[in-house]
């Protein structure tokens, strides 16, 4: 009577050796050397390269004098913390402030921001961005105006014109030497300004 195993069939896997990069076939799926001596290897070189890594990351911290990753981990931010995190001025943060797109926490003898507002605060402007999103009617003279003609059409300057646009978040769709806006978009903007 045969074993159960002695029915099974050895699995050979092609795989490249992570050390010395030679191509062997493994019984496993998981090995990743061709032989002890390269496992041994790989091992030492992969701690070598941890200890190198963990280094260079102190060393980083010693120079800039902060440490990204734990900013990100706290729940209160500084001042100072919050303009590192979002590689902004000191003083857009205190105008975010005074308008009331960030709130400080009170009880603190510093200014103490919630990291939460900031993910709002962001998650915010990103949902407004895809609300403006329009849907362009098919490209026709029909449908479209050329930058020109809607400055003689509505006798608007040319800046004044630009200004809209970008408060309105109309598309601009450059073709050969024109740049065509969409009609009933333009329209709407004039009528309601």
């Amino acid at each position: 009577m045969k074993h159960f195993w002695e029915n099974l069939e050895v699995m050979e896997v092609n795989k490249i050796c992570q050390f010395c990069g030679n191509r062997f076939v493994a019984k496993k799926t998981t090995t990743k050397c061709c032989s002890d001596d390269c496992a041994k290897k790989f091992y030492k070189k992969r701690k070598r390269d941890e200890k190198i890594q963990a280094s260079d990351k102190d060393l980083e911290v010693q120079i800039k004098g902060y440490d990204i990753e734990e900013i990100q981990k706290k729940d209160y931010l500084s001042i100072k913390e919050v303009m590192l995190l979002l590689n902004i001025s000191r003083t857009s943060i205190y105008r975010m402030l005074k308008d009331g797109r960030l709130s400080k926490l009170q009880g603190f003898k510093s200014i103490r921001i919630r990291k939460v507002d900031l993910d709002v605060l962001f998650r915010q402007k990103v949902e407004n961005n895809e609300e403006k999103q329009y849907n362009l009617p098919y490209f026709c003279d029909d449908n479209y105006y050329t930058i020109n003609e809607v400055l003689d059409v509505f006798n608007v300057s040319s800046g004044s014109f630009y200004y809209l646009c970008k408060k309105h978040n109309v598309p601009k769709i450059p073709k050969g030497k024109n740049v065509y806006v969409p009609k009933n978009l333009v329209n709407i903007i004039f009528n309601n300004e």
